[in-house]
């Protein structure tokens, strides 16, 4: 760490009365680093939720920690407001506070606004994932393609101002198992050349929900005509991303196409859930009025797959990734609805979430490796790394790695993570192994790229009269 003094920063954290901002990660951060006498002060939240609301603050020991600490304003977005509304009580509030950092942790259709004002008047920017994303995307091709668009504008401003910081913090880019597959991955490529030729990735969310409950809110739901894709698979699309930049041969671009894809109302006109969801309804102990869902929640993806192959610069197939990812799988979930739920009091836990996946990763003849995980959300994750090299480079037959309390455990976490950049904006100089796990705005074009590829794809398939088979993305 720097021994020069650091600058004292006001930040603006936008959705921070969110789990993962109030109860996980950056109100967490925060707190450390106050503890450790660093000069910082959330001088304002913006969300539609109250942060003095003591019913959301029994919940959220954190969250009352900090506003008993700073009194932060509360700017609370109006559903609607227009978005030169929105951005003159954020310029206001900037006079009053002058803010060095936003954060922002809210929905991820609501980004872009906070994002762009933030990049315009170069307030160093950390934001969750995905970056960007735009409502019914999921079936409006118009909507889909604005994703891309609205990245390369926040990228084009970003990019102009030479000393802006806008990182990402992405669990998996400092998690020591996923760390451990990239230097095996770069290792072979270093040496040999070797990009990667075959993968097959396969997510299972395992997320179940009675009926009415695709039409609650909280972050990630699907009343904005976005489903799944927009949740937790952004992390895994930027770990193949990052393992294709770290051991790219020969390739140069990727053509994606979508080979399935099932929206929720495919999904509920199934009633492939009937046992479960007739399990759960006795143990309610809210109950939600029966509703009828709207068109942009029954057209949200909810399951999908894709091939990626990777083409060379005279467009032959160099090998091919598949990505899939689905909650039509087990589910954990052991309640009905839960009434601080219902009453939007907090983010909606115990859903039955699983975090389960296997990723099979080939370089060519010389290297394979395998990543497993198996475990209920909120579990003590455990990854478990099986690797082999051919023995004429150096392999010694298969390797195992099993990583305990896979998240926690890390070397790195979100966490100091975003401890890391604040104090990067302060003036200071964090530890290099931190740094170099945190995920610049940058280095996220491809994960982005491909990302919007997509949902232009997920949209095209809604529309049979126009058919999208395949998107080309260029490596950058």
């Amino acid at each position: 760490m720097s021994s020069r003094p650091l600058r004292p920063i006001s930040i603006l954290l936008v959705g921070g009365c969110g789990h993962w901002a109030a109860a996980e990660n950056h109100i967490p951060a925060i707190l450390t680093l106050k503890e450790h006498g660093f000069p910082v002060r959330v001088a304002a939240i913006c969300d539609p939720r109250d942060p003095y609301d003591q019913a959301l603050l029994r919940h959220m020991p954190h969250l009352r920690s900090l506003v008993a600490q700073d009194h932060p304003v509360w700017i609370r977005p109006e559903q609607g407001e227009p978005t030169k509304a929105l951005e003159r009580r954020l310029q206001q509030a900037h006079r009053e506070n002058h803010f060095d950092v936003v954060i922002v942790a809210c929905d991820p259709v609501a980004h872009f606004p906070y994002l762009k004002w933030a990049t315009d008047r170069g307030i160093q920017v950390l934001c969750d994932k995905p970056i960007i994303c735009v409502e019914d995307a999921a079936f409006n091709p118009d909507r889909a393609a604005e994703i891309r668009r609205q990245f390369d504008a926040l990228l084009h401003t970003h990019r102009a101002q030479s000393d802006h910081l806008f990182a990402v913090p992405l669990r998996r880019r400092a998690n020591n198992a996923f760390v451990r597959a990239g230097e095996l991955i770069q290792e072979v490529h270093d040496t040999h050349e070797q990009s990667l030729t075959m993968g097959h990735i396969n997510v299972f969310g395992g997320n179940f929900r009675l009926p009415e409950e695709y039409a609650l809110g909280n972050a990630h739901g699907y009343t904005h005509g976005v489903g799944a894709l927009a949740f937790s698979s952004y992390h895994y699309l930027d770990e193949i991303t990052r393992y294709l930049l770290l051991a790219p041969g020969q390739i140069t671009s990727l053509r994606l196409t979508l080979q399935y894809v099932r929206r929720v109302g495919d999904h509920l006109a199934t009633g492939l859930n009937d046992v479960l969801g007739t399990l759960l309804h006795p143990l309610s102990e809210a109950e939600l009025p029966a509703v009828e869902l709207s068109d942009r929640i029954a057209l949200a993806e909810m399951d999908f797959a894709f091939t990626v192959e990777l083409l060379n610069s005279q467009q032959q197939s160099l090998g091919v990734l598949t990505y899939s990812f689905t909650s039509n799988s087990c589910s954990n979930r052991s309640v009905g609805l839960l009434a601080r739920d219902a009453e939007n009091a907090l983010a909606f836990r115990e859903k039955g979430r699983m975090s389960q996946y296997v990723m099979d990763l080939h370089q060519g003849n010389l290297q394979h490796l395998r990543m497993t995980k198996n475990d209920a959300v909120g579990e003590a994750y455990s990854i478990r790394l099986e690797h082999r090299r051919n023995p004429l480079v150096g392999g010694t037959g298969r390797l195992e790695t099993v990583y305990d309390d896979a998240h926690e455990s890390s070397d790195v976490t979100p966490r100091d993570i975003t401890a890391a950049f604040i104090t990067m904006a302060a003036g200071g100089t964090p530890e290099q192994t931190v740094t170099d796990k945190i995920a610049f705005l940058d280095g996220q074009v491809l994960t982005h790229r491909v990302f919007a590829a997509m949902y232009e794809l997920i949209a095209a398939r809604h529309h049979d009269a126009n058919p999208c088979p395949s998107v080309l993305v260029d490596m950058p």
